[in-house]
C-alpha cells in the first residue's frame, strides 16, 4: 500500500470520509492517516466548556466512523493542552449540572479509550484536572519540554474526577497519585517522563513536527494488531491472570486471520519490507 502525504482541514471542508460540519471550537486536520484534533479556546487554555466538550465529542465520534483515520492525535491551541473545567463556570453548579457534567467527561474519556485506532496525548503547556484526565485518557502521552501535569482539583477544593486517579495510579501506583492529589504538585516534562506518563519528549520548537512523525509510525500499523494491543493492556488492571490469559487468547485468534498477519508473515518469507492495509 503506497501512502501519499494529504492535508485536510474540516473547519471547512470536509475530508476523505465524507463532508464534516464545522465545529466552533474544535479544529480537525487529516494528514497520511493521522487525525489531529485541536481543541480551539487558546484564550481560556483550551478550558472544557460545556460546548468544547460537546465538539469534542462529535470529533472523536466522527473519527471512530471513519475509515481514513488511522490515529489520532488530540492537542490544544495556543500554548496549553487543556487547563481542565472552566473555572468562569463554576461555583453555580447544583447537583443535577454536575453530574450531568462529569457524565459527559466521562463519555470523553470512555470514547478516546474506545476508538479503534491508537491515540496520543500531545502535551504543550498545562494539562490540569479534567485536561490531565483528556491525556491519560489516550493510548500514549506525548510531551513538550513546556508541558505540566496537574491533579488541580485539590486547588479549587473539589474531589478528584475524570478518571484521573484510577489512570494516574495504574501508571505511578497509589501513593505517589496519592501525593499529587493531595498537594496539587505540578509535574514538569522531565519528571512525567521519569514517571512513565509521557512517553517521549521533544523541544517545543519542533514539537508539531516531532509527533506528526511519530503518530505516523503509528498510522502505517496494523489496525487491528494496534487495537487488540490496546484492548489488552487497557484490560490488565481489572483482570485476573487466567482472565488475561483468555483476552489474549481470543484477541491472538482473531488477529491471526488478518491480512496484515499475512502480509507480514509473506514478507518475512520473501525477506520484504511489509506495508500494512490496516486490517
Amino acid at each position: 500500500m503506497t501512502h501519499t502525504t494529504e492535508t485536510t482541514t474540516t473547519t471547512a471542508e470536509g475530508h476523505t470520509g465524507g463532508a464534516l460540519a464545522p465545529l466552533d471550537l474544535v479544529e480537525r486536520e487529516l494528514r497520511d492517516g493521522v487525525l489531529t484534533i485541536t481543541l480551539n479556546r487558546p484564550e481560556a487554555k483550551n478550558a472544557l466548556s460545556q460546548d468544547l466538550r460537546a465538539d469534542l465529542r462529535t470529533a472523536l465520534l466522527d473519527a471512530h466512523g471513519d475509515d481514513a483515520v488511522r490515529c489520532i492525535v488530540l492537542t490544544g491551541a495556543g500554548d496549553s493542552f487543556c487547563a481542565g473545567g472552566d473555572v468562569k463556570g463554576m461555583g453555580k453548579n447544583t447537583p443535577a449540572r454536575s453530574a450531568a457534567r462529569i457524565a459527559l467527561g466521562r463519555e470523553l474519556v470512555e470514547l478516546l479509550r474506545g476508538v479503534n485506532v491508537p491515540t496520543i496525548a500531545a502535551v504543550r503547556g498545562h494539562a490540569v484536572g479534567a485536561g490531565f484526565g483528556l491525556a491519560l485518557g489516550t493510548d500514549l502521552i506525548v510531551a513538550s519540554d513546556t508541558a505540566k501535569f496537574q491533579f488541580g482539583f485539590i486547588k479549587r477544593g473539589l474531589a478528584p474526577d475524570s478518571s484521573v486517579p484510577y489512570l494516574l495510579a495504574q501508571q505511578i501506583g497509589a501513593r505517589t497519585t496519592m501525593y499529587y492529589g493531595m498537594t496539587g504538585e505540578v509535574i514538569d516534562s522531565a519528571r512525567a517522563l521519569e514517571l512513565g506518563i509521557a512517553v517521549k519528549r521533544f523541544e517545543d520548537a519542533t514539537f508539531r513536527d516531532e509527533v506528526q512523525a511519530f503518530a505516523a509510525t503509528l498510522a502505517t500499523g496494523p489496525t487491528a494488531a494496534l487495537f487488540a494491543t490496546r484492548k489488552v493492556v487497557q484490560a490488565a488492571a481489572d483482570l485476573t491472570f487466567a482472565q488475561t490469559w483468555d483476552f489474549e487468547s481470543f484477541a491472538s485468534a482473531v488477529t491471526s486471520t488478518t491480512q496484515d498477519h499475512k502480509n507480514s508473515v509473506a514478507a518475512f518469507k520473501a525477506k520484504t519490507t511489509v506495508e500494512f492495509q490496516g486490517e
